[in-house]
């Protein structure tokens, strides 16, 4: 149990930092290296586990290695970097496949077993090749393998034990073969042995473990304490004595012994020995035996695996890991203090074998009890792992355990010990429990949603599917699981959707997208599929997804579509492939939605051109009055100029509803076959010289071009407005090119070119600084402009594209940041190729303009400031007119007076009843009654087929009002 869960104040983390003894030169260089590349990570990311086992391991006399994590990074102590001689430091931090890959064979298995089992692996004096001074020299090591575990339980690296024996396999192997050369008179005893002869203890015998013993001195003859006289402080002369006097032999147990060597120095020994009296016939002592062995090694080894397994210990300890031990021979169980406490039990109360079976949950105790069995059957020797729960002795609290362990058995096959581990894992069964309570009610939610709802593991297959599903396909859910959904997906569709799937699958990114499937009818539907990847406890592990039934909004949007391409020929094309193509569909929606917005703007501007041309309208008649009286009346001059530059302001703004009304397609157009090269030519005379003398113009027309069906006056002014706008994108001089051609146009790219077809083009280039496509997109939008303020109004590409639109044609761009621009305007191919003569005013038309004495007109106009303007603009001509604010007002004026008026001047945009419909409902009586429209050209559709004579244009000038008045009166 953690301190957490006994109420005690919880532990600090001894292992927070690596503790790194001062006194270790490995320890320096492990805390001087950076990890960070390594598969180990920075040494501050290192699991309590690891830097706990390194401390350890550090601090441990005997040479001791750490292979952590799935690659075996080694990490060792002091002793081990001596035992290995100049392999290190370049071992510390290596693979141990690559760093010990000419022993691999041998050190390969147990180290992988005990990584992957955690069972405990030995190996005693084992040989192994290693390089000594660059020479290759076999040794021998004694080597435990011990798995460390991370604080889950889980196998986080392999502790090894080195301790080498090279030395007391070669001294083994040499008294052997004293022994065996010596057999008759030492009987192959592989200790030190000599003979004292009695009385003075007097060397007579000494074997070659006695010489080595005595680093070989000459011994043998003199009496021990003239031989050895360092053991004459040390109280064995004494104790030979009691031997020689008592008859009693002595025998000692790792008792420590200082002999001096050669050189002048001590060796330190731990001897077990015996002094065995030899009697004589008498029965007199006459000699003492001593035999012995240097058991040095083997204590101080003992003293080092004690440490070890004090360190091991505490490593459990550390990870709350409990440990059992079962002696069957004396029907004891050992638990250490963390095993009690998950039974319940404190520390202090003794543990017996009933403790555990009565401990144990009684739903739990059968299963338990025969998988300890089990462990313990020589001929099953199973691995005991198990998970029960208890409840706890003292506190009656009920625990999951996870036990771990096996049977010990004897040479005769009888299990006389189980040892193993346990640990509470009631903290992750309650989550566990938790998580099926969570996903129970998710169940019960997702049977219960009219949606199709389903569940993947963390290897994408189906692992539940709601019961919609069943209702939706007539498949039991069951039957979807697994990889059995496919079964319900469109033949057609099966392919690309797994596709789709597995790649957002192996990323973990969300998923989205529709799919046709078979319903339980056999029919055709779409669902649109939407899925997110899940996660437990930080791990993945599948993803959750919802199916929704679209069919319906898939055929609205397939009749949409079909709407679309029956109002829209120029997308015709591009519909038919919207099927099977997605790209090709995205980007017919954006070119309809620029046209739309483009025709958004348009209707915009159309409306704001009309209101604006009625304003100017009234400003310009008045203005005109005020400038017919100006001479006689009080102004002066100061007053008449400052009048003329209202005229020129307001003239500017009729100017630019007229730009407005081109870009929307609300101008009126006297379209004719008209030869483009003849109008390029004769305009070149006057480009040249609104470009100015740095711009250097050249002309490259095309033989044999085809007539062009264009209003001929407003081709002239975008083929001008083209080369100023060219002029303006040059900084200093550069070069402008116009030319024509006849082209095939093919599907257009953008909304402002033209639907396939044979057009005549032309073309203006410039070399100035090219567009950007932010500035490309928004080209053609009024108001557009990056010119500087009052340098450009933003409607001369407007006027163009309304021009070429409504003309029949369109508007393509090519550009280049840094190269300049060339802008193309297709026109419509015209049949014929003779240019049609344009109308012009008579001189008895000029001449008798303002006459109308005597003439009755009918004025309809709903905005008074302008019918007041154009009431006197008429009465001027000497005409008595007759005024009325709206449609049905005038239609009831006629009705009364029979039709009794010479003339009828009209506004088309009125509310109720606009002037087309007046002038009609007029004309079905009175046929011979002429009509005049003024308009603003909000909306030409209803005068389409008027002739150009019967309408004026707001702003109108007085003389174009009263000329076309009069032509109408003399044609009535």
């Amino acid at each position: 149990m953690s301190g957490g869960e006994t109420g005690q104040e919880p532990k600090v983390d001894p292992c927070a930092v690596p503790p790194l003894p001062a006194g270790s030169a490995v320890g320096v260089l492990i805390a001087a290296r950076d990890w960070s590349a390594t598969p180990l990570g920075p040494i501050e990311a290192w699991p309590s586990s690891l830097r706990c086992a390194v401390s350890l391991l550090l601090e441990a006399p005997v040479p001791m290695i750490l292979f952590w994590g799935l690659e075996h990074i080694a990490l060792y102590n002091d002793a081990y970097a001596g035992a290995i001689g100049d392999r290190h430091p370049a071992s510390l931090g290596a693979r141990a496949r690559d760093r010990w890959a000419h022993i691999w064979h041998q050190m390969g298995p147990p180290l992988t077993q005990a990584f992957t089992t955690g069972e405990a692996m030995s190996r005693r004096d084992q040989s192994l090749m290693a390089i000594r001074g660059g020479v290759p020299t076999e040794t021998f090591f004694d080597i435990s393998f011990s798995a460390v575990r991370e604080a889950d339980g889980s196998i986080g690296g392999v502790l090894a034990i080195a301790y080498e024996t090279s030395d007391r396999v070669r001294a083994t192997r040499a008294a052997t073969a004293e022994r065996e050369r010596l057999s008759q008179m030492f009987e192959q005893a592989p200790s030190f042995m000599a003979l004292l002869r009695e009385p003075g203890h007097v060397i007579e015998l000494a074997n070659a473990g006695y010489q080595q013993l005595t680093d070989n001195r000459a011994v043998v003859g003199m009496p021990i304490a003239e031989a050895l006289p360092e053991i004459a402080e040390q109280g064995f002369i004494a104790l030979l004595d009691r031997v020689a006097e008592s008859g009693a032999p002595y025998r000692g147990h790792s008792v420590p012994v200082a002999l001096r060597h050669s050189d002048g120095s001590d060796g330190q020994f731990l001897l077990d020995f015996v002094y065995q009296p030899v009697f004589d016939e008498d029965g007199q002592v006459s000699g003492i035996f001593v035999e012995g062995i240097d058991v040095t090694e083997r204590v101080r080894t003992q003293e080092r695996l004690a440490l070890s397994e004090n360190a091991l210990r505490l490593a459990i300890e550390v990870a709350e890991i409990g440990t059992w031990d079962y002696d069957l021979v004396n029907d004891t169980l050992a638990w250490d203090d963390q095993t009690k406490a998950m039974f319940g039990m404190s520390p202090t109360v003794n543990s017996t074998i009933q403790e555990f079976y009565d401990g144990l949950h009684p739903d739990d105790r059968d299963a338990t009890t025969r998988a300890f069995a089990a462990a313990l059957d020589p001929a099953i020797r199973a691995t005991y792992d198990v998970e029960y729960r208890t409840v706890g002795k003292e506190d009656g609290r009920v625990r999951w355990v996870a036990a771990k362990g096996r049977g010990l058995f004897d040479a005769e096959g009888v299990c006389v010990r189980a040892i193993g581990t346990a640990l509470d894992i009631t903290a992750r069964k309650l989550a566990q429990e938790a998580l099926r309570e969570s996903e129970q009610r998710f169940r019960t939610i997702a049977d219960s949603a009219p949606a199709l709802i389903w569940l993947c593991d963390e290897t994408g297959q189906l692992v539940f599917a709601n019961q919609w599903h069943e209702e939706t396909f007539g498949v039991p859910a069951r039957e979807l699981l697994g990889g059995g959904w496919q079964a319900i997906l469109h033949p057609d569709d099966v392919e690309s959707f797994c596709s789709d799937f597995d790649n957002a699958f192996a990323i973990r990114a969300p998923f989205s997208r529709d799919v046709r499937v078979i319903d339980r009818r056999g029919v055709t539907r779409w669902l649109h599929s939407e899925a997110r990847p899940r996660h437990a406890e930080g791990r993945f592990v599948g993803y959750v997804g919802c199916d929704v039934d679209i069919t319906e909004v898939h055929r609205v949007s397939e009749q949409l579509e079909r709407g679309i391409a029956e109002r829209t020929g120029e997308l015709a094309a591009t519909n038919r492939q919207l099927s099977t193509q997605i790209e090709e569909r995205e980007r017919v929606e954006a070119t309809l939605r620029q046209m739309q917005r483009l025709e958004a703007i348009g209707q915009l501007t159309s409306g704001v051109a009309h209101d604006f041309n009625n304003l100017l309208t009234v400003v310009l008649g008045n203005i005109d009055m005020i400038a017919r009286v100006a001479p006689d009346g009080p102004l002066d001059e100061r007053s008449i100029k400052r009048l003329s530059y209202i005229r020129a302001a307001a003239e500017r703004g009729a100017t630019l509803t007229a730009q407005l009304l081109a870009f929307s397609r609300r101008q009126r157009l006297e379209a004719r076959p008209v030869d483009l090269n003849d109008t390029v030519a004769g305009m070149r005379d006057l480009m040249q010289s609104s470009m100015g003398g740095s711009v250097r113009m050249e002309i490259d027309l095309q033989s044999e071009l085809w007539p062009a069906m264009v209003d001929p006056t407003q081709i002239e002014l975008i083929i001008l407005n083209l080369a100023i706008n060219a002029r303006d994108a040059m900084a200093v001089g550069g070069a402008l090119t116009v030319a024509t051609g006849n082209v095939v146009l093919g599907e257009p790219a953008y909304p402002e070119e033209p639907a396939p077809g044979e057009y005549v083009m032309i073309a203006v280039a410039d070399s100035g600084t090219g567009m950007t496509p932010e500035v490309r997109a928004k080209a053609f939008e009024p108001f557009f402009t990056t010119k500087e303020v009052g340098k450009g109004s933003g409607l001369g590409l407007a006027q163009v594209f309304g021009f070429a639109k409504q003309s029949g044609g369109g508007v393509a761009i090519e550009t280049e940041l840094g190269v300049g621009t060339t802008v193309r305007v297709y026109l419509p191919r015209a049949v014929e190729r003779r240019s049609m003569p344009r109308p012009v005013d008579q001189p008895h038309d000029r001449a008798r303009a303002a006459d109308a004495s005597g003439k009755r007109i009918l004025l309809v106009d709903d905005d008074q400031p302008v019918r007041e303007v154009t009431a006197n603009m008429l009465r001027a001509m000497g005409a008595d007119v007759i005024e009325r604010d709206s449609g049905g007002a005038a239609l009831e004026l006629v009705e009364r007076e029979d039709g009794a008026f010479d003339l009828m001047v009209v506004d088309f945009a009125m509310p109720g009843m606009n002037g087309a419909e007046l002038v009609a409902a007029v004309g079905a009586r009175w046929p011979d009654l002429p009509a005049l429209f003024v308009t603003g050209y909000a909306d030409l559709t209803a005068i389409a087929n008027v002739s150009a004579d019967r309408i004026v244009q707001k702003p109108f000038r007085r003389d174009e009002l009263q000329r076309k008045a009069v032509r109408l009166l003399a044609k009535a």
